[in-house]
């Protein structure tokens, strides 16, 4: 499997040049207080000596301290001792004397060699210097960690002369993320799953070190070598790793080692070795799955990387306050931390959780990299659930590439139930003039509110989200969707406000002539919330559009017809569609049996009785007619016409009239008025006259106040009952921004041909462009460059270009939630103090420790 790493952070390795070095005891003779110093150094044992490994007894009576050196063969020259000590005194490898005998355990050592270990003893202001040779056995497994450094790991492949092999090396929290999607050991080791992976053969000692390229050596080499900064290691201080070593054929092929039946593995066997390095399974039983057996060879070690070193300090943490909701911590580091990471974590999530860290030794590494950093003293306010109990983790970090860290945590952190009173409020509509501005007034009558959430949507558009308007579950369903979306409000002069006897006034962008409806939850000082919601207090309809005064055209009627529309795509590509431009939505007069038929059938399986049904199809069709003469005589008031069609492709711009999404049993919508709002293609000319009283025409689209909030104009999207299709402004100069624009219409003398025109800003040209939103995000699908032309189609064009009425191809869906749009408020309410801390995420640490 071709796993890319990358550097976490900015981490350098520490090479410890001319042999290696840790920590010990000794004894024997020479200096100290408390009588004659005994020092010295047995020889250890042969069931002490390891192929990486040997522990050794030491006498270490009247010294201070000591180090040691190792020295590969054995007639090593002896080290001078002053100079071993600054080094161990750079490495904090100088070990305290503790009493009068110790046992010190020498590691990273290699298999079948002979070495000579020196300990130096510091006893007064002189140095002592005893050795041992020692010969290491050969390597009793097929894979041995000999070291593992902060940023490396060192290990060696023990195998017949003759023998290739392939090798798999991954992080335990990619490694357990694939066996949650049902990859097993045998995915990693037969070849062919992923990519090709590094060949070896015979034995060797390999090095994976943090930021170097993964395959030197390897026997294909030549596949990685090209892109060899595509293939980088990364290695980490207390990070958990697993190791897999697979026999393989001289062509990386693993067929000959493969039994394509079933079969069961066995646990690991015991692990050989010393107490070091850190590691945590050892096995070389091949491996097997429900469908395959791996035949061959293979070792798997599941091993950590060396601890960061412990710092001096630590940070201090105290919890200042506790509600039903929240918590809040000051963080003090001593003088000494640099940075420190913190992480509030769910105990149960934690527990549930630990595999994909390698288990405890693995939580320091993913808080480091997954937790907020901070310096100096710090408040931070955390969202808690109740009835759950947590743990804030600190990470201390006392030098810039992190190697020297410490670890402090606050257990048993949980909410509290208050003994108080929720808060209540009253509220009032605002009356408003403006068709594109609503509000209400909120008041607090016994002024003990202390912040409040609030969420305002289009009334038609909670259905959707809310799945359903009544039953017991509707309150629930409101209050996911407050905590989901909902915007919270401390601001000190809203508060005064909403807790005196004028109460504070909210006012909002909306669409004309369209209800919303507020939703409000409540804060008492222990947080205590209240929901309200329910009545018509909390929903408020926008005034309709003012009708502006009639413009006096002859192209209100003479551009009424059908055209053709051609355009052509960024990219090249030209489409042309039919496209019928009229005074408004289509228009029915008498409703078709086979439509009544359709439509009453479908609601008697929906569980009506005939008659509820006939009756329910023929108030829905009065609706109808009421809903195309309102929409009729509103693109009038604005002097519009409407030009309907422009279906570019039928993925992205299908054409459902407003006739069509209303006999369609597929189309769900709030109420009748969402079939004029939702149908399209369609964009709208408007007619207006210049300063020489000159026909002027253009395609008008939305557009904001300078305030950013309010709308100057709403303009209905270009359709939405399939997918969100919206009008933006194209610049090739510009092509990731969608900016909004009217586009002039320029009609030729004979008024057959219309063209819908780029504009011309700030020396860059602008086409109209059809782009599909979501989540209020659009993306380009198909942006013109040179514009729209109309062309009047022919009588027989027209026939061709006529679709039945019964038929919308593709099925029109019914909403499934991607459309809430809240409307939104003018004020920009930030809480600054205190800082608002995460509670842990597991996709965060694991996007994290990919990084």
């Amino acid at each position: 499997m071709r796993n890319l790493y990358r550097c976490l952070f900015l981490l350098s390795a520490v090479v410890l040049a001319g042999g290696m070095w840790s920590c010990s005891d000794d004894n024997d003779e020479s200096g100290s207080n408390g009588g004659e110093p005994v020092l010295g150094v047995e020889a250890p044992a042969s069931d002490a000596v390891f192929a990486t490994s040997a522990t050794f007894k030491l006498s270490t009576k009247g010294a201070e301290s000591y180090v040691y050196k190792v020295a590969e063969g054995v007639n090593a020259v002896e080290p001078d001792p002053i100079v071993a000590y600054a080094e161990a005194q750079e490495n904090g490898t100088i070990v305290t004397v503790d009493g009068d005998t110790d046992e010190a355990t020498v590691a990273g050592l290699e298999g079948n060699k002979a070495y000579t270990v020196f300990f130096i003893f510091k006893v007064g202001n002189e140095y002592k210097i005893y050795s041992q040779k020692i010969n290491t056995p050969e390597y009793s497994q097929r894979v041995t960690i000999i070291k593992t450094d902060l940023f490396s790991i060192t290990f060696h492949v023990e195998v017949p002369a003759d023998e290739y092999y392939i090798l798999n090396f991954t992080d335990v929290d990619t490694y357990m993320g694939m066996k949650d999607y049902g990859h097993t050991d045998v995915d990693y080791v037969i070849a062919g799953y992923g990519i090709e992976k590094p060949r070896y053969k015979g034995p060797q000692n390999f090095t994976i070190e943090n930021g170097t390229y993964t395959h030197e050596g390897a026997l294909n080499d030549t596949l990685y070598i090209k892109e060899k900064d595509d293939f980088l290691y990364a290695v980490h201080p207390g990070t958990a790793y697993v190791l897999m070593v697979s026999q393989c054929a001289e062509d990386g092929s693993t067929d000959a080692y493969t039994e394509f039946a079933e079969g069961g593995g066995g646990e690991g066997g015991e692990i050989l070795g010393s107490k070091l390095p850190n590691i945590k399974e050892y096995t070389e039983e091949p491996p097997v799955s429900e469908m395959v057996s791996f035949k061959g060879h293979y070792a798997k070690t599941v091993l950590f990387t060396q601890a960061p070193h412990k710092g001096p300090g630590s940070v201090m943490a105290q919890v200042d306050r506790v509600t039903e909701k929240s918590v809040v911590i000051t963080y003090t580091p001593s003088d000494d931390v640099l940075q420190y990471v913190v992480e509030l974590i769910d105990d149960e999530v934690l527990e549930k959780n630990l595999k994909y860290m390698g288990g405890e030794d693995g939580l320091q590494i993913s808080i480091l990299n997954g937790g907020d950093r901070y310096d100096g003293v710090q408040q931070v306010v955390y969202s808690i659930t109740p009835g759950h109990t947590y743990t804030a983790y600190i990470v201390g970090v006392y030098n810039e590439d992190a190697t020297i860290e410490t670890m402090d945590k606050l257990e048993g952190i949980k909410t509290i139930v208050s003994d108080k009173p929720a808060v209540e409020f009253k509220v009032t509509p605002l009356k408003m003039e403006s068709p594109y501005q609503i509000g209400f007034n909120i008041k607090a009558p016994n002024g003990d509110c202390v912040a409040f959430k609030y969420l305002l949507n289009y009334t038609k558009d909670w259905y959707p989200e809310l799945n359903g308007m009544e039953g017991e579950k509707l309150e629930e369903n409101i209050a996911r969707m407050v905590a989901a979306y909902g915007q919270g409000i401390n601001d000190a002069d809203a508060l005064g406000k909403i807790n005196s006897v004028d109460g504070f006034d909210m006012t909002f962008s909306t669409m004309d002539d369209t209800e919303s409806w507020l939703v409000l939850e409540s804060y008492n000082v222990d947080e205590k919330t209240k929901l309200f919601y329910d009545g018509d207090n909390y929903r408020t309809t926008s005034a309709p559009l003012k009708a502006e005064e009639p413009v006096n055209s002859e192209l209100f009627s003479k551009l009424q017809g059908t055209w053709t529309a051609t355009m052509t795509d960024a990219y090249g590509k030209t489409v042309t569609c039919p496209v019928t431009i009229a005074a408004g939505p289509e228009q029915v007069a008498t409703l078709p049996a086979d439509v009544e038929e359709r439509l009453v059938k479908y609601f008697v399986e929906s569980g009506k009785t005939q008659a509820q049904a006939e009756e329910l199809v023929l108030k829905y069709f009065e609706e109808y007619k009421e809903g195309a003469t309102y929409y009729t005589q509103k693109y009038k008031n604005m002097n519009c016409l409407v030009a309907t069609g422009f279906a570019y492709d039928d993925w992205y711009a299908p054409l459902a009239t407003s006739w069509d999404l209303f006999h369609s049993i597929e189309y769900s919508a709030y109420n009748t008025d969402e079939l004029f709002r939702d149908y399209g293609p369609k964009l709208f000319l408007k007619i207006e006259k210049d300063e020489n009283d000159a026909d002027m025409v253009s395609i008008i689209t939305t557009r904001m106040l300078e305030d950013g909030y309010n709308y100057y104009r709403y303009v209905d999207p270009v359709s939405d009952w399939y997918r969100t299709l919206v009008l933006c402004a194209y610049s090739t100069e510009t092509p990731d921004q969608y900016y909004t624009a009217d586009f002039p219409v320029e009609i030729s003398a004979d008024m057959n041909t219309v063209t819908i025109k780029p504009i011309e800003q700030e020396g860059n040209t602008y086409s109209p462009g059809f782009a599909t939103e979501s989540y209020g995000y659009p993306n380009w699908s198909f942006p013109t460059t040179e514009g729209i032309v109309l062309t009047r189609s022919t009588e027989k064009a027209a026939a061709k270009a006529t679709r039945s009425i019964s038929k919308v191809t593709p099925k029109v869906s019914a909403r499934s939630g991607n459309h809430f749009r809240r409307t939104r408020t003018p004020y920009d309410f930030v809480s600054k103090t205190p800082v608002e801390g995460k509670v842990f995420s597991m996709d965060s640490m694991k996007k994290n420790l990919k990084k």
